[in-house]
């Protein structure tokens, strides 16, 4: 029931290995953005509270903490076994998946308005336009739940070791 699907891949090719990585790796969340549901359409992680704010749904905070931890323990695996423990690799996989998920953020808008998403006259024909803005608010928010719990957390790090001077005396 739970099996992992690898898509978005492209045509089979020859990759750099930091171009298959940064696919790959982001894949982990770009699969909960398009999730389909019982109708095809992709699954939308957030609701609105009784504010109007969004937030995310049951669902996906069950769901986020696993994909994070496969994430995690791949990442831990890659670094061991294709780059001998090199651990500042880590803060390279982290930017490129990063990168990658506001690239699709960027292609998920582009294709809204591709298809008429903004304009009355040209989106009444169309159906669920929405789905690709609601993609877009998913590949920012998990690229900023990773900047955040990974490249934040490493800053504050390297600014508390630069402030002991401990640090310097070697």
């Amino acid at each position: 029931e739970e099996n992992l699907w690898m898509f978005d891949l492209g045509e089979p090719s020859l990759e750099p290995i930091p171009a298959f990585l940064t696919k790959f790796l982001m894949s982990f969340f770009h699969a909960l953005g398009m999730e389909e549901d019982e109708k095809g359409d992709w699954v939308v992680r957030f609701e609105q509270d009784e504010n109007g704010k969004l937030r995310l749904t049951e669902k996906t905070k069950e769901l986020l903490p696993k994909v994070i931890s496969s994430f995690n323990i791949t990442v831990d695996r890659l670094i061991n076994e294709l780059f001998d423990g090199y651990e500042k690799v880590r803060v390279l996989l982290v930017r490129y998946v990063v990168t990658q998920l506001i690239s699709d953020s960027a292609f998920c808008i582009e294709k809204w308005r591709t298809k008429g998403g903004g304009d009355e006259l040209r989106s009444e024909h169309q159906y669920y336009l929405e789905k690709w803005l609601w993609r877009a608010l998913w590949d920012i928010f998990v690229s900023e739940e990773l900047r955040r719990r990974y490249l934040t957390r490493l800053m504050l790090k390297k600014q508390l070791e630069s402030r002991h001077l401990d640090s310097y005396l070697g």
